[in-house]
């Protein structure tokens, strides 16, 4: 055994071996005597561009112009960097003599690898400031392009990239990095990051070997990466195609960008669309620039069409493509502002990019003729899973019908999704998702803190003296009609006195809390409604803290909008917060928000709390953003979405986003996140004719459901005397106006009728835009149309008729007052402790997000009689619960605000209990616990241990009952070998990248098949498990 470190040379000599016998460089010998080493070794240039065939004049004059662009006198390595690189990447022409024509020198050939010189060369000294020694130096044609610094194992591998970062600097050897492309710091024990001239120091990024064994070799975690990032086809590949000078910084693709790249390369290829779905954060803005400069360049007839359905990313995209230099600096603007706009564009040959809002698809006329297109367009859609539905997009499908589409998304497209996702886009072409990206260090993992808010009533005698005050004038229904609006736990969070302890709590954090101490800082605070929203904005006003926040909701202040509203009404409430309290004079809402969206995330300290409902929760990334503050109940997409706003990089100082919760979602977090990382869900699966065959399903489906629903209808008004007319109506479903008891008796009559036309409505809303495809002729669709607007117009008539239909604004003001003044609340307090723990610990590794995932798999295949069964008997409950006259809502008010505290308080303590066992379970795993039930020779071998946990099912086929362990017991010794057989053969015998490969797989299955003395079933069932456990790879 060799007891000796392993050191820095060491590790160089073993790379240098593998560039030269295993890449094809030349080795060019260690210069650290060498004088004059420089950027462009002038011999070396010559002889590489004389065995292409250029004359020395031709050659002289391309190398003139190389030195001056590289030459940083006077300027910043950033632009003479760019400089370079543009006659490093397209020809250069010169003139040998007056007579001559032009000539195009190309300094490199892409096209042909085998036709450029690569070489490498050990101990670089570098002279003209402080001097420095680069370990290795990567010449191609004589230009350097490549530095790499090896450090020993038991060195930080940041060390070296801060050398690389230094060198660059004025004072050192700033000169020599003008020509170069690409930076690699590694060792043995951390492996390999790159990244290029100008990167800061937090996105150097690891290149990890997608291959990767479970058994190394010596040096396999550096040697791998180098070996795949620098053979000569990858490494011209992404300086040719990957590398963008964006508004001052030089980028290059992350590993993820690159192979999504790649991917997406290979589909245009086969003109074929699809969908690149890569978590929020990771950088989809510059895959979309990368595959545009490509496209353009690569197809002369090619033109871009970039969708989206917000005009703040349609203004970003433009930036950013601007900035990239994929659209000229003078260029005029890309986007297009209307219609007519985006008619004329597509007709006419230039400009090759455009964007445009999904908007601007004119919807009104889905069977006229096609307007003229000129080129071969190719359509990127952003946030695809948003803008996949509709008439519009139906629209663009029917315009652009010879486009290949590309979706951008950060969402996972599910079951629910399909329907529409994949006639308009297709399959999935790359997928990078939320713990990939957290541990890769592209983003930063998330942890989560609950807070509760304790309420109770200070008087119940007094809060139904206020109530029947105010009521007075109202009869017992309409009384009911008002407790019903009020006494229910989204009227019960926003009282007044709960805000403003929640107020506190987020205070204190800005006093007390690193990250929002220091002036770097800075949180969104998410509110349930545009009221309550402004009702914090208010409260914050009368803080000191108040300067300090800024607030955007999708409220527009409108005079004409309050002109018939109460006094005292909501919507009065948010007109005057917004003219009296958020803008100024002259101000229109617009300009407050790009400003206050400026100064939160360009000066942190002068903005530091954002209150929103909806908006900048997708798509609006301020890296100071360090704090969520959640009092709204998203979900889902929403949800997620909403909690990766904390998760930028920014600093050292900022190690974690955090989420700050008084909703108790954390049930809705686990399947949020399950559904961004689980590799369990069934996102996508079956070939193309099964998908179709399962559109067909939902559109036949969707048919008898909405032909079922009017026919219910239809037969329910058929005793309406004619002429059918509303007053006809009145008399049948409300009774003799003379009898005093008619309403009463009418009443479950009227009922029915609402319910009736409201699935009526839901049914026909639920394939209105595909009602051709369902099999709808013209005229039907017009008359369906016409008795949905007839039908919902008489039963707003029937119901104010009734007097079943109070307009509650008038009582808005009289109920917050009430819910204001008698509902207190304790001080904001954490309970568990689950905020130790990252999500990614809570929900990933547990295996909590998997089993989440194999549930929501299971809903999706439950048979539709099922689900129609489920629907049914929800309706008949709703039906019950829900008549207007609920006895519930004849009680005192205090008694149902009483009652509602106590639910709340049960709730919060049956979640605490939760929170402790998710806790309690991210606590073994943290310390490598496992159950008492797993044996002692499985523990350590986590992967095993999943195998002897589901050996009874897999052979519970032809197994007799003693195979299968009851609940709550062991399976006995006799698994146990046959798990750690299974667990060896794996390791050792199945071949590296064998996912998705038939080959390859066909090899596990046959290593696998006598292990399980020859079950065909038994072995295709294990084979399924073990696809899914990420320790085989």
């Amino acid at each position: 055994m060799n007891q000796q470190p392993r050191s820095e040379r060491h590790s160089q000599n073993r790379v240098v071996q593998l560039f030269t016998q295993t890449l094809g460089y030349a080795y060019l010998g260690n210069w650290e005597k060498r004088k004059d080493n420089r950027n462009i070794e002038t011999e070396l240039f010559k002889e590489s561009l004389q065995k292409r065939g250029y004359t020395d004049a031709q050659i002289s004059a391309a190398l003139l112009k190389l030195e001056a662009a590289a030459d940083t006198t006077g300027t910043t390595l950033y632009q003479a960097n760019m400089r370079t690189y543009q006659l490093l990447r397209y020809p250069i022409r010169v003139k040998t003599s007056v007579n001559e024509p032009y000539k195009d020198v190309c300094i490199i050939d892409w096209d042909n690898p085998a036709n450029n010189d690569f070489a490498i060369v050990e101990e670089v000294t570098l002279k003209g400031g402080y001097q420095r020694r680069p370990d290795v130096v990567l010449y191609l044609n004589g230009i350097a392009i490549g530095v790499i610094e090896f450090k020993r194992s038991s060195v930080e591998i940041n060390d070296g990239i801060r050398q690389l970062i230094t060198n660059q600097e004025k004072i050192f050897n700033e000169q020599f990095f003008s020509t170069v492309q690409l930076l690699f710091a590694g060792n043995d024990s951390q492996g390999l990051r790159y990244g290029t001239t100008g990167t800061p120091e937090q996105f150097f990024v690891e290149w990890k070997d997608k291959h990767k064994k479970s058994s190394t070799f010596p040096g396999e975690l550096l040697d791998t990466p180098l070996a795949q990032l620098c053979n000569k086809d990858t490494i011209l590949d992404l300086i040719r195609n990957c590398v963008l000078f964006d508004a001052g910084q030089k980028k290059v693709p992350r590993q993820h960008q690159y192979n999504g790249f790649k991917a997406a390369q290979e589909r245009i290829r086969q003109r074929e669309g699809g969908v690149i779905w890569h978590t929020q954060g990771s950088g989809k803005s510059i895959l979309m620039v990368l595959l545009a400069k490509w496209i353009m360049e690569h197809d002369a007839d090619a033109r871009i069409l970039i969708i989206t359905d917000r005009d703040e990313l349609d203004r970003q995209i433009e930036g950013v493509m601007r900035n990239a230099g994929v659209l000229p600096e003078d260029a005029l603007s890309p986007r297009i502002t209307s219609r007519a706009g985006l008619l004329e564009a597509i007709a006419a040959t230039t400009p090759r990019l455009l964007c445009a809002l999904v908007h601007k698809f004119d919807s009104t006329d889905l069977t006229g003729a096609l307007p003229p297109v000129s080129g071969k367009f190719y359509v990127f859609v952003d946030e695809c899973h948003r803008t996949q539905g509709g008439n519009m997009n139906k629209q663009m499908k029917r315009w652009m019908q010879h486009a290949i589409f590309i979706g951008f998304t950060g969402t996972p497209l599910l079951r629910n999704d399909k329907q529409t996702t994949r006639q308009v886009f297709g399959t999935n072409i790359h997928t990078y998702k939320f713990h990939e990206a957290v541990e890769d260090g592209v983003v930063l993992d998330l942890k989560y803190e609950a807070r509760k808010v304790p309420q109770q009533l200070t008087s119940q005698a007094a809060i139904d003296r206020w109530f029947d005050a105010k009521t007075q004038n109202l009869n017992n229904f309409q009384k009911a009609v008002v407790r019903k609006a009020w006494a229910n736990m989204e009227k019960l969070m926003s009282a007044g006195e709960r805000k403003q302890r929640i107020i506190a709590s987020i205070i204190e954090d800005f006093t007390l809390k690193n990250r929002l101490n220091n002036n770097r800082g800075t949180a969104i605070l998410v509110a349930a409604s545009i009221y309550d929203a402004c009702h914090y904005y208010r409260l914050f006003q009368h803080t000191d803290f108040g300067r300090f926040t800024g607030i955007v909701t999708s409220y527009e202040p409108n005079h004409n909008s309050i002109s018939r509203e109460p006094a005292n009404s909501d919507e009065r409430y948010k007109f005057d917060t917004y003219t009296q309290y958020v803008l100024r004079a002259g101000q229109t809402t617009g300009k407050y928000e790009e400003e206050i969206k400026r100064r939160f995330k360009d000066e942190p300290a002068n903005c530091k709390l954002l209150i929103v409902v909806s908006k900048l929760l997708t798509g609006f990334d301020a890296p100071s953003c360090s704090y969520i503050y959640l009092d709204n109940e998203l979900r889902d997409h929403s949800l997620f979405q909403a909690i990766c706003r904390t998760n930028r990089l920014d600093g050292d100082d900022k190690d974690f986003g955090y989420i700050v919760d008084f909703k108790e979602l954390f049930n809705n977090l686990q399947q949020a996140i399950a559904v961004y990382t689980s590799d369990e869900l069934d996102v996508e699966d079956g070939d193309e004719k099964e998908n179709n065959v399962e559109l067909e399903h939902w559109l036949v489906a969707g048919r008898e459901k909405l032909d079922a629903a009017r026919e219910a209808l239809n037969y329910l008004c058929e005793p309406v005397a004619q002429p059918h007319e509303v007053e006809q109506f009145f008399d049948y479903f409300c009774g003799d106006p003379s009898n005093p008891l008619s309403l009463g008796e009418t009443e479950p009559l009227r009922i029915a009728f609402y319910k009736a036309v409201v699935a009526f409505v839901r049914a026909y809303g639920a394939i209105s835009l595909h009602m051709s495809e369902a099999g709808y002729s013209a005229s039907e669709i017009a008359g369906i149309e016409k008795e949905i607007a007839f039908y919902s117009d008489v039963r707003l008539a029937i119901k104010r008729y009734a007097g079943e239909e109070l307009d509650i604004k008038p009582y808005e003001a009289d109920m917050r007052h009430l819910m204001n003044t008698y509902i207190k609340a304790d001080p904001a307090d954490p309970f568990g402790t689950v905020d130790q723990y990252s999500l990614v610990d809570l929900i990933i590794r547990t295996g909590i997000h998997d089993a989440i995932a194999q549930k929501l798999n299971q809903k999706g295949k439950l048979s539709r009689n099922a689900i129609a069964e489920g629907i049914i008997n929800n309706v008949r409950q709703t039906i019950i619960r829900e008549r207007l006259t609920d006895p519930r809502f004849y009680e005192e008010m205090s008694k149902l605000l009483d009652d509602l505290i106590r639910q709340k308080r049960e709730e919060t303590e049956d979640y605490e209990a939760f929170l402790r066992n998710a806790e309690e379970l991210a606590r073994k795993m943290a310390k490598g616990q496992h159950s008492e039930d797993v044996p002692g020779r499985l523990r350590g071998k986590p992967e095993a241990i999943v195998i002897y946990n589901n050996l009874p099912n897999i052979l519970s086929a032809n197994a007799d009952s003693s195979q299968v362990a009851d609940p709550g017991t062991v399976y006995g010794d006799k698994f146990i070998p046959l798990a750690l057989e299974i667990d060896r053969v794996m390791r050792e015998r199945a071949p590296a990248g064998w996912r998705g490969d038939d080959t390859r797989e066909r090899e596990v299955l046959n290593a696998l098949f006598p292990v399980l003395n020859r079950d065909r079933g038994a072995t295709e069932a294990l084979f399924e498990l073990l696809k899914n456990m990420k320790g085989y790879e």
